[in-house]
Formats: C-alpha cells, sequence, structure tokens
C-alpha cells in the first residue's frame, strides 16, 4: 500500500473512528455501482460493486470500536 494514503487514512480513522470511513467506504461502493449502471449499462460490474458495498455495511455493526 502507498505509505502516504495509508497515514491519511489512519488520520481519518483516528479521527472519525473505524466505522465512519467503512460506512463511507460503502457509499462510494454503492455510488460508483449506480454509475456503472447509469453512464456504462454494465450490471455485472454494478453488482460487484453493490455486494462489496453491502458487504461493508454488514461488517460495521460487528466492530468492537
Amino acid at each position: 500500500m502507498c505509505e502516504p494514503l495509508k497515514f491519511e487514512l489512519e488520520q481519518h480513522v483516528d479521527k472519525v473512528g473505524l466505522s465512519s470511513v467503512l460506512n463511507i467506504l460503502a457509499e462510494i461502493c454503492h455510488e460508483k455501482a449506480d454509475h456503472l449502471q447509469s453512464a456504462w449499462q454494465d450490471p455485472v460490474a454494478a453488482k460487484s460493486w453493490t455486494k462489496d458495498g453491502n458487504r461493508i455495511e454488514n461488517l460495521v455493526p460487528k466492530l468492537n470500536n
């Protein structure tokens, strides 16, 4: 992983918490899915991003921090 990106991500986790960062990532996944479906008519890729977003959303309640 790119060290500057890793450091920046760690700062965000420290500032808002891991759950919030994961919720943001899930939202990004869903937005990517919407874009792939609407702009590129690519339901396969859209479904993959939707599934990833859902997996992240399902993980958040299981966190202890």
